[in-house]
């Protein structure tokens, strides 16, 4: 089956770092190594200090949660992408048991679509740059799986997808570089450049669209740090220790989009696309790993065609999942 292989590994690799991030989330690297006895390599429980306290070990987070409750949305609606099936996955996943790991953006959104009143706090606000956040990023690698690895397809639909929560010129920039990136990764002749190539076209396009719609925020430029990212990635030369703190340090692993998503790029980068490189160091870099890793994770396992058999295991069941079942309902919707 066309693409198979490679939505599976998007998929897979994508809740493996989001699970393995779950328990490092908060952290900087060198509280990690501090608080586990070195970088965390495999799946642990999450400590009751994290997020995700009270989740099971293999347990994914809101990130690939609310990925996956996308995924099977656009499907119910025969890989349509519309604003029903963007305002239907979030509310499909408000009823999940990782509804309460859910970042603010998210909940207000989701509330006033359930049709309870929403209490804005500063809403004599009329840019709040912390709505820039991650969150549109972190749930969009289902649309560029879905794509078929038409770029441009995949950006158009995460624009829909981000219009109920994340619209404005930095979420929504984010979003479209993921999503357009792993579009890229789909195509048989894909590399690393042209995955990160076809990232920056995305968060120029997303950034550009919600400025013209009067919603731009004062954060730096997605797409700019991007590039940022991957020249910091370059100058390590294969030292993943060294990128790792360096992305750290200058580019930063925080909630906006203007930091986890260019981030999650110069992990890619670094790593030349190696799945299992690229997970580990979004789960150590620090800060907000589990999102991170699952971005980071989402492009270079769509790439690599991400498969260990352990792991698929061992996510289907601690999450009542059946990923192998998805990817081949995404092949066959994205193959026409």
């Amino acid at each position: 089956m066309d693409n198979y292989g490679k939505i599976l590994g998007g998929l897979l690799a994508a809740a493996v770092g989001d699970a393995m991030g779950a328990a490092t989330e908060t952290r900087s690297t060198a509280q990690i190594i501090e608080r586990f006895g070195g970088l965390v390599k495999d799946f642990i429980t999450p400590p009751d200090d994290v997020f995700a306290r009270g989740f099971a070990k293999g347990s994914v987070t809101d990130d690939f949660s609310l990925a996956y409750c996308t995924a099977l949305a656009i499907l119910d609606n025969e890989g349509k992408v519309t604003d029903e099936v963007a305002k239907n996955a979030l509310i499909n996943w408000s009823r999940t048991p990782y509804y309460v790991l859910a970042g603010p953006t998210t909940i207000k959104a989701v509330e006033r679509m359930l049709g309870h009143e929403v209490e804005e706090k500063q809403s004599f606000i009329k840019y709040d740059s912390s709505k820039g956040s991650d969150g549109g990023a972190m749930k969009i690698s289902p649309v560029g799986l879905l794509s078929g690895g038409n770029v441009d397809k995949a950006i158009e639909d995460a624009i829909t997808i981000c219009r109920p929560t994340h619209f404005n010129s930095t979420a929504l920039s984010g979003a479209c570089a993921v999503a357009a990136a792993v579009a890229e990764a789909l195509n048989e002749n894909a590399t690393v450049d042209s995955v990160i190539e076809a990232g920056m076209k995305g968060a120029l396009k997303g950034e550009t669209v919600a400025k013209e719609a009067g919603k731009e925020l004062a954060n730096p430029s997605v797409y700019k740090r991007i590039a940022l990212a991957v020249e910091i990635a370059k100058k390590c030369n294969g030292d993943m220790g060294k990128a790792m703190q360096e992305l750290a340090d200058i580019i930063g692993a925080g909630l906006s989009a203007s930091e986890t998503v260019p981030c999650a790029f110069g992990i890619l980068k670094a790593a030349e696309g190696d799945t299992m490189k690229t997970i580990i160091a979004g789960v150590n870099i620090g800060n907000d790993t589990d999102t991170v890793a699952t971005i980071a994770a989402a492009m270079a396992g769509t790439l690599e065609s991400f498969y260990n058999e352990d792991y698929l295991k061992l996510i289907n069941e601690v999450n009542s999942y059946d990923l192998e079942d998805t990817a081949r309902r995404i092949a066959q919707v994205s193959n026409g």
